[in-house]
């Protein structure tokens, strides 16, 4: 494959991972709100109307503790005076606050948190407010505060949530991802860069642990394999109970090939870069997943949604009914159909990728074949994806007369066309049949479609934004920009891909950062995909997000495609929920109750793609 070695390899250095331990009545606590903690003589003390001390992962009352309730209590803050002279053009603290609590930095200045914002004074006449404003501190009503000396972080408690003050920026903490409730009374520093919190419903320690995100990927590789990984396929997965994860099961749903397609190349990547033998074998299992969703429909190149067997158990099919779920010609297994254009986008990038850097000849000769059946069927469809049944599929649609004729498609027009041409190039590659060369050069030269794809992802109205698509653009993007030679041609295509990140390069997107990079061999902010990567959450269970009551976000005039509130900047992943790249990362509130997980697929092809090709290094 080839390697664009224009830019300079960032070498990633060590950094600390924030990652939640939550303590609930499950654990010991009473059910009732943990008023006071402390650390004391190596031990972990709290307040829930007595004193109990933490023994392992179990809360113990004590019966004689070494700390009073009045000794663990918060110290009350100082009072503040108001100042005897402001200084020319000062910013002026909100005095109508009342000091709720307090906290000295290791330069002696006092940091007071107040019901409207925090203070930070060394005892003069000067006060400096840190405001709940955008960009400024995320919450109002500060309840606890702590700053560790050893590292200079603040760490804030407030009536809704919690957050970290670290190099000069906030992070904020909300619902059951970080926190058992958001009502925050006490902070204690654990001693190791990490925290302890006292909330309403229990408490919680955010611990900040020293790692290289190749650690992270192994930890999301155990996630995958312990919940992910059905006979291959890359599954949903439902949890019974959040607080056991070995309690779930899978969900075969519209999205089976997309998924698996992630983990494929992921893996494919992973094994270039590593020669692990255990990520070569993921990826050969995951791939025969993937073919199967051609061979089980018995329909000669109609490639499944899903595929289940009759008898399975641990499994909820998605939309079930004899209209979605077939039987399929190999008996015991059933297909899902209306297989969309989403998935056929994974099928040609997993096949590109794993035909490259995985398959030996045997794996090469079966994928080209079920390559050309997939093909040639769009092809004799004329450039539609037609069920076995002969009903058009709802979104599998490439052909001249919709995307440039029929008004309806004018959102599909740009990204269907440079999906087609990119599922193209593959099969020309794969295959080498004059038939797709031929239909290559007549969507070129007689239907416009590299003119077309030179739009780029649509952004107006910003109502029509639509997230997913942005994922299918650049795994459309990845093969395309690696198979097209012809310089006229891929200037249209770098165009494109332009147009395109212009728009979502305030997302930070490491996948699509490096694919841009790639495309156009110019700087493609790999700091900042690092940072996303550093920030994708510990933990992937779908708990409920909200952020419409921060103060230091500003709610865009605008809605999503869907009417939910989004924001003017996007948000961290470990201040959301949708941790696939097909989610939207402005949208502010999400519901949830920690009864999904997600794969660890998002983290792992962007992580392992920049590696392979040398965007990063560890």
């Amino acid at each position: 494959m080839m390697l664009v070695g224009m830019l300079a390899t960032l070498t990633v250095s060590p950094y600390f991972q924030l990652i939640p331990h939550q303590y609930t009545a499950r654990h010991g606590l009473p059910d009732q709100p943990v008023t006071a903690i402390r650390v004391h003589g190596g031990k972990v003390y709290c307040l829930a109307g007595d004193v109990y001390v933490l023994d392992g992962e179990r809360w113990q009352k004590v019966a004689n503790p070494p700390l009073t309730p009045q000794q663990m209590a918060p110290e009350p803050p100082p009072k503040l005076q108001y100042p005897k002279r402001f200084y020319p053009h000062q910013q002026m603290p909100n005095m109508d606050g009342i000091p709720q609590c307090a906290t000295r930095d290791a330069a002696g200045h006092w940091w007071i948190g107040t019901s409207r914002e925090i203070i930070v004074t060394n005892g003069d006449d000067y006060l400096l407010p840190i405001k709940p404003e955008p960009g400024g501190l995320p919450y109002f009503n500060v309840t606890a505060i702590a700053c560790d000396h050893q590292t200079g972080w603040v760490w804030v408690g407030f009536s809704e949530g919690a957050a970290v003050l670290q190099e000069g920026k906030w992070r904020y903490f909300w619902g059951r991802r970080w926190l058992p409730g958001n009502r925050v009374y006490a902070i204690a520093l654990d001693g190791a860069r990490g925290a302890w919190f006292a909330t309403d419903k229990g408490v919680a320690r955010i611990e900040a642990r020293q790692m290289r995100l190749k650690d992270k990927a192994e930890h999301y590789e155990q996630i995958n394999a312990a919940r992910h990984n059905r006979y291959g396929f890359t599954a949903d997965c439902q949890l019974l109970d959040p607080e056991d994860p070995s309690k779930f099961r899978y969900s075969a749903t519209d999205n089976d090939g997309l998924w698996t397609s992630i983990t494929v190349a992921a893996e494919a990547f992973r094994d270039a870069t590593t020669k692990d033998p255990q990520a070569k074998e993921l990826a050969r299992q995951s791939m025969h997943a993937m073919l199967e969703l051609v061979y089980k429909t018995g329909s000669p190149g109609f490639v499944a949604r899903a595929i289940a067997r009759e008898d399975e158990q641990n499994v909820n099919l998605s939309d079930f009914s004899p209209d979605n779920w077939k039987p399929s010609p190999q008996k015991g297994w059933l297909w899902k159909t209306d297989t969309s254009s989403d998935e056929i986008d994974g099928h040609y990038f997993a096949w590109y990728i794993y035909y490259e850097l995985v398959a030996d000849e045997q794996e090469r000769k079966e994928i080209a074949e079920v390559c050309r059946a997939v093909t040639n069927r769009i092809l004799n469809d004329n450039l539609l994806l037609i069920r076995p049944d002969g009903k058009r599929t709802t979104w599998g649609v490439w052909a001249p007369e919709y995307l440039n004729d029929d008004p309806w498609w004018w959102q599909e027009r740009a990204l269907n066309a440079m999906e087609i041409l990119s599922h193209l190039k593959v099969a020309i590659h794969l295959c080498g049949d004059q038939r797709f060369k031929d239909k290559y050069e007549e969507l070129i030269t007689k239907h416009h479609y590299l003119l077309n794809t030179a739009e780029g992802r649509v952004t107006d109205p910003p109502e029509a934004i639509n997230h997913s698509d942005d994922e299918l653009w650049f795994l459309a993007y990845y093969p395309i920009v690696m198979l097209e030679k012809e310089p006229s041609r891929r200037a249209l295509i770098q165009l494109s891909i332009e147009r395109s990140w212009r728009t979502i390069r305030p997302e930070r997107s490491p996948l699509y950062n490096f694919i841009y990079g790639l495309a156009t061999g110019k700087p493609c902010d790999v700091e900042e995909a690092v940072q996303t990567l550093q920030r994708w959450p510990w933990d992937l269970r779908g708990w409920e997000v909200r952020n419409s009551h921060r103060t230091d976000l500003v709610i865009s005039q605008h809605r999503s495609r869907f009417r939910d509130l989004i924001a003017t900047t996007p948000l961290p992943p470990d201040e959301r929920q949708g941790l696939k790249w097909n989610a939207n990362p402005y949208r502010m509130d999400w519901g949830g109750s920690g009864h999904s997980e997600e794969y660890g697929g998002a983290f792992l092809i962007a992580y392992w793609l920049g590696r392979y090709h040398r965007f990063i290094e560890e």
